[in-house]
């Protein structure tokens, strides 16, 4: 178990740096399109939906990494507040009755997704027409790598709540 841990949070720490690397195109195209529309007058058919669908894919893609460094965000004022024990088994609960079922769902709904997109070859409605199913497999990519790292979490806090760290 400890080695499943180490490799999938290893797997979603490098993961994690490179996606963070999306920001780099994303920040290109969009001064691209701005230099195009503001200083030329000339703006492209393509810019916005490019811009959409980089940082979907960073954001969505970035998950994992952020559920692995715990920065998801989230209201624990009443929480932080009770002894580390008691901060595991609610972490070990949430996981088991509203983690699980939710991210199962969206990943079951975001395969149908990606497949049904790729059945179609989908592309989109603008007049650039790119293609949606290379950009509708990042989300169950994401989802995966989200449920891995979340049961990855969930057996470093049984650990954690025995008294052992990973």
């Amino acid at each position: 178990m400890m080695k499943f841990v180490r490799t999938v949070n290893g797997f979603n720490e490098q993961a994690g740096r490179w996606i963070a690397l999306l920001i780099l195109p994303l920040i290109f195209v969009v001064m691209y399109e701005v230099i195009l529309r503001k200083v030329f007058e000339a703006p492209t058919a393509w810019a916005f939906e490019v811009t959409v669908y980089l940082y979907g894919a960073h954001f969505m893609l970035g998950m994992a990494y952020t559920l692995l460094h715990d920065r998801h965000v989230r209201i624990d004022i009443i929480v932080i507040q009770f002894p580390r024990k008691v901060q595991l088994w609610l972490r070990i609960i949430t996981f088991l009755v509203i983690f699980v079922p939710f991210v199962g769902v969206l990943g079951f709904a975001s395969v149908e997704y990606a497949i049904k997109s790729w059945v179609e070859w989908e592309h989109s409605w603008s007049a650039w027409k790119p293609p949606l199913y290379p950009y509708k497999t990042v989300m169950p990519v994401a989802v995966i790598m989200l449920l891995v790292q979340g049961v990855s979490n969930f057996i470093r806090d049984i650990y954690r709540l025995k008294g052992k760290d990973i």
